[in-house]
């Protein structure tokens, strides 16, 4: 007869770290692309995204990773413009924002990258580039990083 030198508490422990291991890599990876599109869309150049005149549009574009519907980072910035604003206001009108798109997935990771302001979506409209190419940015990379993701366990596991 063979006798186990594991429990199955063992085998759960070695699991639940695996499982944690993943995790802080799926986290690192949108950590990763949320500064990217946030980076990218801040440094929109005027001509073809928008002048600062308060910072509050600026100020809002940022982004919040949430864990299972509870906010887990962002990152935003606070920006003055030469008419003065408000940014801290922009800032928590974005993550108003963010946390109303979380709601829509209540598990796992989300990743929101917002423009809080609610003339964002007009400055859009007319031309402008707010989140639109940071979007697209994000479109591209998100399937390369979870592919790279999903490679890095099966490696792990073979």
């Amino acid at each position: 007869m063979i006798t186990p030198k594991f429990t199955t508490d063992d085998i759960r422990r070695r699991f639940d770290r695996f499982l944690e291991a993943i995790e802080r890599r799926e986290l690192k990876r949108l950590q990763y692309l949320g500064e990217m599109c946030v980076t990218h869309a801040r440094s929109i150049p005027a001509d073809r995204g928008f002048h600062d005149r308060t910072g509050n549009l600026r100020s809002s574009i940022g982004y919040v990773i949430f864990k299972d519907g509870v906010a887990i980072q962002d990152n935003f910035a606070e920006v003055n413009g030469p008419e003065g604003g408000n940014a801290a206001e922009a800032i928590q009108k974005s993550k108003t924002v963010a946390d109303r798109a979380a709601r829509k997935h209540p598990t796992g990771f989300c990743l929101v990258v917002t423009a809080g302001m609610e003339y964002a979506i007009y400055v859009e409209s007319k031309g402008r580039d707010v989140l639109a190419s940071a979007e697209a940015l994000a479109r591209r990379e998100m399937p390369k990083m979870m592919e790279e993701l999903v490679n890095n366990i099966k490696s792990a596991i073979e």
